[in-house]
């Protein structure tokens, strides 16, 4: 049951990330008043410094976990878990929200019981911190429905959500090492109304190994798992099983070609 007093649960794994990571829980920190928001931090076995950048912090409202490693969607269960509040977050280690966001995010849930899943635009920067891209997704629930079966229009670290949604869907999924977000919100789909804060409210840092970039090739194989199973589910018409071939197609194509469409298209 969500301790009334603290009304929204940030969940930030972290695992090796001492560089960005002091950044990233100060900026939380410093986001609104000490009594109504926790951030959750889960050391899924860090091996730098990043145990010892954490425990130079000294205030209330953060509280860290370390396991074993266990991988990012474990971790994320077990802060999920831990939280108390009726709202969860999500915040990586290596990404900023900016100090509006959580007040912005807040304000429209309040404003629209229906909507259980609600995400923001993004700035994108590279490592030196130059502005490199701003990410714009959909805003309403039928747009993104629509843009939900071709591809992930959510970004992670930029997710408010009510924790009763993300209950009733089950969790995130474990069986998945990547893609686990996408799958979160093809199954929240089925339970609530979506939206996007199309204003970026998130810092997102493109660095070298990322994720989406490191294991390209899993998440290309998740996501057409995670489609199929929508139109299987009759979430979508039989003709959208052709967006579940499309990761297919392109795990057929030379990583060479990959990159070239990658540049192509700014990512």
């Amino acid at each position: 049951m969500a301790s009334p007093e603290v009304e929204l649960s940030i969940l930030m794994p972290v695992y090796n990330e001492r560089a960005t990571v002091e950044q990233a829980i100060d900026a939380v920190l410093g986001a609104g008043p000490a009594a109504s928001y926790e951030l959750i931090v889960i050391d899924d076995g860090s091996s730098d410094a990043t145990p010892d950048v954490l425990a130079s912090f000294r205030d209330s409202r953060l509280r860290v976990e370390r396991q074993p490693p266990a991988g990012l969607t474990r971790a994320l269960n077990r802060a999920r878990g831990l939280a108390r509040a009726p709202l969860l977050a999500r915040l990586d280690a290596d990404d900023l929200a900016l100090p509006e966001r959580l007040a912005r995010q807040r304000a429209f849930l309040d404003s629209h019981p229906e909507v259980g899943l609600l995400g923001t635009g993004a700035r994108e920067v590279d490592a030196s911190g130059r502005e490199v891209g701003i990410m714009s997704p959909p805003e309403g629930d039928a747009a993104l429905r629509r843009a939900l079966i071709r591809e992930n229009p959510f970004v992670h670290s930029s997710v408010m959500m009510r924790r009763s949604a993300l209950e009733q869907a089950g969790g995130y999924d474990e069986t998945l090492s990547v893609a686990q977000d996408y799958d979160l919100w093809m199954r929240v789909s089925r339970l609530s109304r979506l939206a996007n804060v199309p204003e970026p409210l998130v810092i997102r840092r493109l660095l070298p190994g990322r994720v989406s970039e490191s294991r390209e090739d899993d998440r290309l194989r998740a996501e057409a798992r995670i489609r199929w199973r929508a139109v299987r589910r009759g979430d979508y018409p039989a003709w959208c099983a052709i967006h579940a071939l499309r990761p297919a197609l392109v795990l057929a194509l030379p990583p060479s070609f990959r990159r070239m469409l990658r540049r192509r298209r700014g990512g």
